[in-house]
């Protein structure tokens, strides 16, 4: 029976950290890791997509705790719009359901008809 106590507290004590990897993080922070696979994500949708793909090499996507930032050029309100919801959709589609209302894209594109 000793035995029994003494296996089960060792595998206990293995088992912890394994299973408090990632609760000391915050609930909105997501990590750096998983910021830049956002921001390349985003960058990868608006390059696929025919009628901004033009555009994406002007666009800078920022992401910082799964808060994303576009900066740069564009020729129209309706491109810089087009962009945003784009950006939009691919950070709800990565984050958690409890999470979605916290999704903000902050659209910082300046439009330059040049």
């Amino acid at each position: 029976m000793l035995k029994t106590i003494r296996t089960i507290t060792i595998i206990g004590c293995l088992m912890l950290p394994l299973a408090s990897f990632g609760a000391g993080e915050p609930k909105g922070d997501r990590g750096a890791k998983f910021d830049r696979e956002l921001a390349a994500k985003i960058h990868k949708s608006l390059a696929k997509d025919d009628s901004l793909k033009a555009y994406a090499a002007a666009v800078k996507v920022n992401v910082e705790n799964g808060q994303v930032t576009l900066k740069g050029a564009v020729q129209s309100d309706e491109q810089s719009q087009d962009i945003q919801a784009k950006a939009e959709s691919e950070t709800i589609q990565v984050t958690p359901i409890d999470q979605i209302d916290t999704v903000v894209v902050h659209n910082e594109l300046t439009v330059s008809p040049n």
